[in-house]
């Protein structure tokens, strides 16, 4: 008797951590988000320090944003004119959604190529998006690393210009972040 309700207890007991550590919640605070705009003269970059977001490796689902002021391209002239073009007052956030693709194995500790696809806003436009990310296990969490490209005129944006010279349609994105257990 009492070695089958130890028997019990012990499947119970692994049942309901098998799907604990599947229903797992990973979210950061204080990822970086970057973008580089290049044109013939004078390239630049845009950086925040803020990204947030989560991916649920339960349902799949990922979610992330960053306030559009909180990007920052080291000329304070250049970010008024960024705002302005990304409609701040209106769209205050950069935000995606959508769902991983792919299988993750959190316990597997290596970097993981894989897929999000989804939603992403920008200025008030939504495109569906396929973006390559990298997951990579590590002791304090996961880290987080994608890098893709998009073409602003996709979001209905005017490509911004220096005396007649216009900076280039695509802009390249990355973020990294270190994602830790909720």
């Amino acid at each position: 008797m009492c070695k089958s309700l130890f028997f019990y207890g012990l499947m119970a007991m692994l049942f309901f951590c098998s799907i604990n550590g599947k229903a797992q919640v990973y979210a950061t605070q204080r990822g970086i988000a970057i973008f580089n705009a290049k044109m013939p003269i004078n390239s630049y970059s845009g950086e925040s320090n803020d990204l947030q977001g989560t991916i649920n490796f339960e349902t799949n689902e990922v979610a992330f944003k960053v306030l559009v002021k909180s990007i920052k391209t080291g000329n304070n002239k250049r970010d008024r004119h960024m705002y302005k073009l990304l409609q701040v007052e209106n769209f205050p956030e950069v935000v995606f959604k959508g769902k991983l693709i792919g299988d993750f194995d959190l316990n597997k500790r290596a970097r993981q190529e894989l897929k999000v696809n989804g939603n992403f806003t920008l200025a008030g436009t939504t495109r569906n998006v396929s973006i390559p990310i990298e997951l990579n296990p590590i002791e304090e969490g996961i880290e987080l690393n994608a890098s893709w490209f998009l073409l602003i005129s996709n979001y209905n944006l005017e490509r911004p210009s220096i005396a007649f010279i216009k900076v280039d349609d695509k802009h390249d994105l990355n973020i990294d972040a270190l994602l830790k257990k909720k």
